[in-house]
């Protein structure tokens, strides 16, 4: 694994946590020369972004449980992370494709986010994937209230 990309990696990550963004910031080596930061973030839950700089890649993995898989829910997600790729979006809105290429996977139903890096642009997708992530939370909010309520906890209110 490229140091200096995991480098770049850890230092962006690590401004969010100084900046208060996400607390409880941790750093583990993963399998296969991968390495995994763990943080406390939305709705007070742990979340996992997987570093593989050797296949160029940022993941948010298994970020939404219980989502079966062709589901409405998962069909509106999917096209909801695709829709941050599209050029129709303002460019500081968007996942620009010369940079990244965003995905959304659903494995055992859990919903991964995958955010392939092109050209070593690694602070620029730790940005981009923290932002979609975010963005999919509030299209949760907006639109799937009764499984945020479910899964997260999250008062009807």
């Amino acid at each position: 694994m490229t140091t200096n990309h995991v480098d770049i990696i850890r230092k962006k990550l690590k401004e969010y946590s100084e900046r208060g963004v996400f607390s409880g910031y941790k750093e583990v080596q993963g399998r296969n020369g991968k390495v995994e930061f763990t943080f406390t973030w939305l709705l007070n839950r742990p979340f996992t972004m997987v570093a593989d700089t050797k296949g160029g890649s940022l993941q948010m993995k298994n970020i939404l449980p219980h989502v079966p898989s062709k589901s409405p829910m998962e069909l509106d997600l999917k096209e909801f992370v695709e829709i941050q790729m599209d050029q129709k979006q303002a460019a500081h809105n968007r996942v620009d494709a010369k940079r990244a290429d965003l995905k959304c996977s659903n494995r055992l139903e859990k919903l991964s986010l995958t955010l392939e890096v092109k050209k070593n642009q690694y602070s620029y997708g730790v940005t981009k994937l923290l932002n979609t992530t975010n963005k999919l939370f509030g299209h949760l909010h907006m639109y799937h209230m009764p499984y945020l309520c479910e899964h997260f906890e999250v008062p009807e209110e």
